[in-house]
């Protein structure tokens, strides 16, 4: 199903970023900013829904479902005021003073994961209509491998030197890459550089194609067969080029693997999937 821009729009604004979303988004949130499962049973617990029945999925279609049933279990006066817990003061919008940037923008500390991606976004966009900096680099690489370890249980590398990024419980190595479209032009679907691509440091490339505002587009993981086939070498960054096109998802060996992805990423969206049932589990 697709839907345009104004209809992910308007659900934005009426959904994603409505009352209830809110109220749970800060009931469920952790102090790192992400979906914490047990203070979401808590909260299923209050309504007497049984969260555990969801334990088997993944932390983001858990919080999809329970969310799907609390917004029918919670009365409409609970989310109604922005004040989610007890004794909880609402955070300020207005710009606060004091040495510690951490505190400087108030309204950040309350902000979703997304949102704060989506203002830097802007922020760097300003910045290149002013001439600052020439280019629209943005945390999308680490946000990508978040994903994907939310998703499938990967064990991030601790670094990249390595040639890979992810590692799974089998020991299945994953480069993984990503690129955000902003004008849906070809060249956008080029991913950043791929080293030692002959070497086989990796088993699979894991990769997002992530919209403007930061939602998943669509994700693959592709055999490293598929990429050696299909990539580059480009001898000034001494490395190759993959083009992520559409019809990578027709190749032998290719896993469509958006909806995980999608779902992984809902715990930060506050989704709860524009038509979507706990029965569908």
């Amino acid at each position: 199903m697709h839907f345009t821009r104004e209809q992910r729009d308007a659900w934005a604004a009426e959904t994603r970023n409505g009352p209830f979303n809110l109220w749970l988004r800060h009931r469920t949130t952790g102090p790192d900013g992400a979906l914490d499962l047990d203070l979401m049973r808590q909260v299923a617990q209050e309504y007497g829904i049984d969260a555990d029945r969801y334990a088997h999925l993944n932390p983001g279609q858990q919080r999809m479902n329970v969310g799907n049933r609390l917004r029918r279990a919670v009365p409409a006066e609970v989310y109604g005021s922005r004040r989610t817990r007890p004794n909880e003061i609402e955070p300020a919008v207005c710009e606060q003073t004091g040495s510690s940037p951490g505190v400087r923008w108030a309204f950040m500390q309350s902000a979703g994961v997304v949102e704060l991606l989506q203002m830097q976004a802007a922020a760097i966009e300003e910045l290149r209509r002013r001439k600052v900096v020439r280019t629209s680099n943005a945390p999308l690489g680490d946000y990508a491998e978040h994903l994907f370890a939310c998703a499938f249980g990967w064990t991030l590398s601790p670094n990249s030197g390595a040639g890979h990024d992810a590692v799974c419980g089998a020991g299945t190595r994953y480069q993984i890459k990503a690129r955000r479209l902003r004008d849906n032009i070809p060249g956008e679907r080029q991913l950043g550089v791929l080293r030692g691509l002959p070497d086989g440091s990796f088993d699979h490339l894991a990769a997002i194609l992530f919209d403007a505002d930061f939602s998943v587009r669509r994700a693959a993981v592709i055999p490293h067969a598929v990429v050696a086939g299909r990539a580059s070498r480009t001898s000034h960054v001494n490395g190759w080029r993959f083009r992520l096109d559409d019809a990578v998802w027709t190749l032998p060996g290719v896993r469509d693997v958006t909806g995980d992805v999608r779902a992984a990423a809902a715990m930060y969206m506050g989704e709860t999937s524009i038509a979507s049932n706990d029965e569908s589990v």
